[in-house]
């Protein structure tokens, strides 16, 4: 019965849009990110600055006047072998460009697209052992004159893992998101 269970629990998320990855946060949300170890973020937003924000419920900025460091780390699980690392990030006024590095070596680096504030869905593929892997995101772009409210670089979520995708225009051309 338990096999039955679990199967059916699993099918269900897949038709309900949600891909099953070996590890997700949504980035702001304190239930979610509980049991990650997350170092230098700044505060939740859109709830600390008031902040449009792009419309997000809440996110967290890499780069804040809450502790003035250009990056952020979180610790995710990772499977072994090639994996997909996905993420969502604002671009606005601001220059957002950043680098991701897992470890400390650097795994993509995104440059500035837009000027209007927009969501854009990125990722890359990598290949780890299995286990507990430090991500780093790292701003790259001269801080705005509103730096000091706002913040600079955005991110909403992250998912390290795969399973059904659906597709999305976006920075990575077709951007392959793991759920919605």
């Amino acid at each position: 019965m338990m096999k039955r269970t679990s199967v059916l629990i699993a099918v269900m998320l897949c038709v309900s849009g949600l891909a099953i990855g070996q590890d997700y946060v949504d980035i702001g949300d304190l239930v979610s990110e509980a049991g990650h170890v997350m170092a230098s973020w700044g505060p939740i937003e859109p709830a600390n600055s008031g902040g449009a924000f792009g419309g997000v419920a809440n996110c967290r900025t890499i780069w804040s006047s809450f502790d003035n460091s250009t990056n952020a780390t979180i610790q995710m699980t990772f499977p072994s072998g090639t994996t997909q690392v996905a993420f969502r990030h604002l671009e606005g006024v601001a220059d957002d460009g950043f680098q991701v590095l897992i470890d400390g070596n650097l795994f993509y680096t995104h440059t500035e697209l837009q000027t209007t504030e927009m969501w854009f869905i990125s990722g890359f593929n990598c290949s780890l052992t299995a286990g507990l892997h430090t991500v780093e995101f790292i701003a790259t772009g001269a801080a705005w004159p509103s730096w000091a409210t706002y913040g600079q670089v955005c991110i909403d979520w992250i998912e390290v893992g795969g399973g059904a995708v659906t597709n999305e225009a976006g920075t990575w051309g077709v951007v392959k998101t793991l759920y919605r």
